[in-house]
């Protein structure tokens, strides 16, 4: 139906298209791409693009969409069309997370969002909000503070080199 569409929104339409390419390309360089399980940097078992198997919610999603939990503990291999399935999951909860955390992002510019977003999809909101001082920096949009107070943390030390592609994303718009 893409020939219905106005050549406005042909392009919007290729924007997003871009854009989703761009997130997913940083969550497999940050998570990898793994069609069975395996053992993330904390133990979890984990499957896809790092989708956590330990957690509740996400067993119900694997479950909700025709996937046996024990069957993919056991090795069974994931096809493409659910690994992408479930990365929209955590794509989608991650956007969800990001905007709860910070009021003003959808002002933000996308290195910014994709910075937020990245440690949404790697934290989790509770997690995220022990982030204060971060938060605190993006509320005066002061991204160059943001940055340091990511650095400045435990969270920036664990995850090895996806913490300075995130937090080059976020000083990237410093002034």
């Amino acid at each position: 139906m893409a020939d219905n569409l106005t050549p406005s929104q042909q392009a919007k339409r290729r924007a997003e298209d871009m854009r989703a390419t761009e997130y997913r390309k940083m969550f497999i360089e940050n998570e990898g791409l793994k069609d069975q399980v395996y053992e993330d940097t904390k133990g979890n078992r984990t499957i896809g693009i790092g989708f956590n198997l330990e957690d509740k919610n996400n067993q119900k999603v694997l479950a909700d969409i025709g996937l046996d939990l024990q069957e993919v503990l056991g090795g069974k291999k994931l096809e493409r069309n659910d690994i992408i399935r479930l990365y929209n999951h955590s794509l989608r909860q991650a956007f969800s997370d990001a905007q709860k955390f910070d009021p003003g992002f959808a002002r933000r510019p996308e290195p910014v969002k994709k910075s937020i977003v990245d440690m949404a999809f790697n934290l989790g909101l509770t997690k995220l909000n022990k982030f204060e001082k971060m938060k605190a920096a993006l509320g005066q949009n002061d991204y160059s503070r943001a940055a340091d107070e990511m650095v400045d943390s435990n969270w920036y030390k664990q995850v090895k080199s996806r913490g300075p592609r995130t937090v080059a994303l976020m000083r990237s718009v410093a002034k």
